[in-house]
């Protein structure tokens, strides 16, 4: 049975890992009305692009990636997605882990519109997400 599309704003979490599973948790407890969609690679980001239509009401309004202890892909990645005509004007969050190693001036010259560290505790994982929610959802995409 096919369901209407929920009103709101499209939000693609690219994230795997432990970080990924309590992203992917504070952003429905806080990302209310908007419609998430999780993949778990570039992979798999580029699967369902390929899918989608140019003027398809489901792409994406706001992307937000997880990099993982290894960051080598995420320039590439970000690079490829800013430099597309469907995707230049998507603001992409960043988030990394501790373990994570990246050069941060980078990341902001690729295009990435926010880098935040995932905090250790839960807790502070639902108030990053309150702080985007409060910003990103409600100013920044919605002007």
């Amino acid at each position: 049975m096919l369901y209407p599309r929920k009103a709101g704003l499209n939000v693609w979490l690219i994230a795997a890992s432990k970080e990924g599973d309590d992203l992917e948790e504070a952003l429905r407890m806080n990302a209310l009305g908007h419609n998430l969609t999780v993949m778990a690679s570039e992979g798999e980001f580029d699967e369902r692009v390929a899918d989608l239509s140019e003027d398809s009401d489901a792409l994406p309004h706001l992307l937000m990636y997880l990099i993982r202890d290894e960051a080598a892909g995420v320039d590439d990645w970000l690079m490829k997605v800013k430099s597309s005509k469907r995707f230049s004007h998507v603001p992409v969050i960043i988030f990394y882990s501790e373990q994570a190693t990246f050069d941060l001036a980078r990341l902001y010259s690729n295009g990435a519109a926010s880098v935040i560290r995932v905090p250790v505790r839960f807790q502070g994982l639902v108030e990053v997400m309150r702080v985007i929610e409060a910003y990103w959802f409600k100013v920044a995409l919605t002007a």
